[in-house]
């Protein structure tokens, strides 16, 4: 029996989801990388040095690559909606939080929840297309989801 955009099951039915995921991974990426762009205001601002500049820019991807593995974890364990929805939490708080700190401390600290709060989101997506496509769909929405990170992110910052 052929699948149609009804099916719940089916790649129509999932688009919207499909979409907003593609959309939050889009963010994703662009608050990972905004602090590169702000970083020289950023130093004069707070008065942070080079090197705590450098820690700052990397501190992201210290907790976001320790916790991808504790991320597909939690994600195989728990409601994959709740997992999703703590870590974009997380990565919400972290972000604007950043906008008031006043001291290297505080913004290291925002840096790493930062990658504590986004590592749970390609695991969670990666679930959640698992859980609610068929086999021969998935790869095509894997690719529109990681499509986020380079077509759709690099023309934004383009000069």
């Amino acid at each position: 029996m052929a699948q149609t955009a009804d099916d719940p099951r089916s790649l129509g039915a999932f688009t919207p989801v499909l979409a907003l995921h593609a959309i939050c991974l889009l963010i994703n990426y662009v608050d990972r990388g905004n602090l590169s762009i702000a970083a020289p205001l950023l130093k004069d601002e707070l008065g942070i040095s080079a090197s705590q500049l450098g820690i700052l820019l990397s501190a992201f991807f210290w907790s976001y690559t320790a916790m991808q593995f504790v991320s597909g974890w939690l994600v195989d364990r728990f409601d994959v909606n709740l997992v999703i929805a703590a870590g974009y939490l997380l990565w919400s708080v972290a972000t604007a939080t950043t906008g008031l700190v006043r001291g290297f401390t505080i913004l290291l600290a925002m840096r790493l929840m930062l990658g504590i709060g986004e590592s749970v989101a390609f695991p969670s997506c990666s679930k959640i297309l698992a859980r609610h496509l068929p086999e021969h769909h998935r790869g095509f929405a894997n690719g529109v989801i990681a499509s986020a990170s380079t077509a759709w992110y690099n023309p934004l910052f383009a000069r």
